[in-house]
């Protein structure tokens, strides 16, 4: 593995490692503790919120199921006619249950045995997906080709897109912004930009996608493609299939779920009658689960520690135990209880190639000098893959998102190689944020109902600005790098903080500033004792500083002394 393909999932990366030595030293098996009959033909499972409760969707007994999660003993039934297939908890622990074959959502109010509300989703709708952020889940209507948003707070169906032919149960990334709809006659997934309400990709995969899900660190889509036993990973930012994981995939696999902590992923292999365990960190295949006949859905507990996996050819419900080993979080290996020496180095983007004070040639003498292993660059993770793989084999740089930003695309990746340090990718801007920014941000500036509150902020910031003198070169590294600098950026843009954050939303400047900051703070716990620059900016400059200077796992030094010559 090339030493610049450690950034792209360095986190799982660094897993890998500790999983490693879990297998060395744990020969704890994967065992079915119980096998329980819930129903003929069951489907999806619910847990109830407490994780006490396991609500079943008995299709071919017309009925819900719960089974006590303690002595995996049925404790209750609710009759349900007309296939139900999915069941989700509502506020209060009552149900949602989707009854396939009558085109409905129904409610079940909390120890209820009748529904007491209804609504109609179109033909035959499936699982519910999700909870999303929000708390609402997803719908798929198999034989209306639409998914739609359900709302378990009002009990309502707020918004639907439109999707393939038949569509299977959807996933969403975990922030909400990106859902991703198996169709399965289509041989594709849809893709939809939930923040900004549009589908923006129809990726093709194989024959009968039928259910994925998102793994860690949203960079990748995993999809269950029947027709072909394998399942594709969809990259969440150029929405192409990247890569796929056959090997140690059983016969017709229908769907993918993610263990609690991240670190597994499980496929039901209908046909082969068994459950393909994936090491997430690695993308391989750990092991295979023999099951009953038709595995067709799976969840696993809360808690982390069994699968429950329903098998609709033998109508049963088997409960597995994943081994004590793979339930908690790995610990990042700690090489040195040393502090990382953290510099922070402001850029100014597309003036670099234009200026003389702090052009490229100043840029690598102040980096040269500094001598990091570790860059983190203002690159979003998903994107680092495609940027460094066009970089190595075609020697340009083509993703809008990094074109931008001349110091990556033309210098700073020629200048890794060369010097051997490693770029890690540290920008939490998405794509479907920046869209929703923008949108927000015209608003603002152009619809009357924010006029007056855009004078007040304008007036603000000029007299804010009034009381620092204008720089003779604003492109000076000197300056940039001054408390002079950091004092004006900060009045200005706390105002920017004051009256759009909330409004811009995900893309606001503190909202994106703690993404960033989430990203930086995992590469230097994952780097103690190394050289890390952080290059973003400048504007961001002085709000890292502010959170970094008192951390006691960073030596925090001032950029100045490495910087070139000041120019006269």
């Amino acid at each position: 593995m090339s030493r610049h393909r450690i950034p792209l999932l360095l986190a799982t990366l660094t897993l890998s490692v500790s999983l490693a030595c879990n297998r060395a030293t744990s020969p704890e098996p994967f065992r079915t503790v119980a096998v329980i009959d819930v129903g003929r033909n069951p489907h999806q499972i619910a847990f109830s919120e407490d994780g006490r409760t396991a609500w079943v969707a008995a299709a071919g007994s017309d009925r819900i199921t719960a089974v006590d999660v303690a002595s995996r003993i049925v404790i209750d039934t609710l009759g349900v006619p007309d296939s139900p297939l999915g069941v989700a908890i509502l506020p209060g622990d009552g149900l949602a249950v989707t009854r396939f074959g009558a085109d409905e959502i129904i409610r079940f109010p909390s120890g209820g045995k009748e529904p007491d509300a209804r609504l109609t989703t179109g033909g035959a709708p499936s699982l519910f997906a999700g909870p999303l952020p929000d708390g609402t889940y997803l719908v798929s209507v198999e034989q209306a080709d639409r998914v739609w948003l359900f709302d378990p707070a009002t009990f309502a169906l707020p918004q639907s897109y439109d999707t393939g032919d038949r569509p299977f149960p959807a996933a969403a990334t975990s922030d909400g912004r990106l859902i991703f709809v198996p169709n399965y006659n289509d041989g594709t997934v849809t893709v939809i930009d939930h923040w900004n309400d549009r589908v923006v990709a129809t990726v093709p995969v194989g024959e009968h996608p039928s259910g994925g899900v998102v793994f860690p660190e949203d960079i990748v889509y995993a999809v269950a493609v029947r027709g072909a036993n394998r399942v594709a990973l969809i990259n969440t930012a150029s929405f192409t299939v990247t890569d796929t994981i056959s090997a140690g995939i059983g016969e017709e696999p229908f769907s993918v779920v993610l263990a609690p902590n991240g670190r597994l992923a499980f496929v039901n292999n209908t046909a082969s009658h068994d459950v393909s365990v994936i090491d997430v960190a690695g993308d391989s295949v750990l092991t295979r689960l023999p099951v009953g006949e038709q595995p067709i859905v799976m969840a696993v507990h809360p808690s982390g520690a069994t699968l429950w996996v329903s098998s609709e050819g033998s109508h049963e419900l088997a409960v597995i135990e994943i081994p004590e080993a793979w339930r908690g979080t790995a610990a990042v290996p700690s090489r040195t209880d040393e502090p990382a020496t953290v510099a922070v180095m402001g850029m100014i983007h597309d003036q670099h190639p234009t200026s003389t004070r702090w052009g490229f040639a100043q840029l690598e003498e102040t980096i040269r000098t500094f001598k990091p292993d570790i860059v983190c660059a203002e690159i979003p993770p998903n994107r680092w893959e495609r940027v460094w793989t066009d970089y190595t084999e075609r020697g340009v740089v083509v993703d809008p998102r990094v074109v931008r930003f001349p110091e990556y695309n033309d210098f700073m990746l020629r200048l890794s190689r060369d010097m051997g340090f490693t770029i890690v990718p540290c920008a939490a801007w998405t794509k479907e944020m920046s869209d929703l920014r923008e949108r927000r941000i015209e608003a603002f500036e152009t619809q009357s109902a924010w006029a007056g509150r855009k004078a007040e902020y304008d007036r603000r910031v000029r007299e804010a600005l009034a009381r620092f003198p204008e720089p003779a070169h604003p492109d000076d590294p000197h300056y940039i790098h001054s408390d002079a600098y950091d004092q004006r950026t900060r009045a200005e843009l706390s105002l920017y903080d004051e009256y759009q954050n909330d409004l811009i939303g995900p893309g606001g400047w503190t909202n994106i500033n703690e993404g960033h900051l989430r990203l930086i703070n995992r590469t230097i716990a994952q780097h103690p004792g190394e050289r890390i620059l952080i290059t973003f900016g400048a504007g961001h400059k002085y709000w890292f500083l502010d959170r970094l200077k008192n951390r006691d796992d960073v030596r925090l030094v001032d950029l100045e002394p490495y910087l070139p010559a000041q120019n006269p």
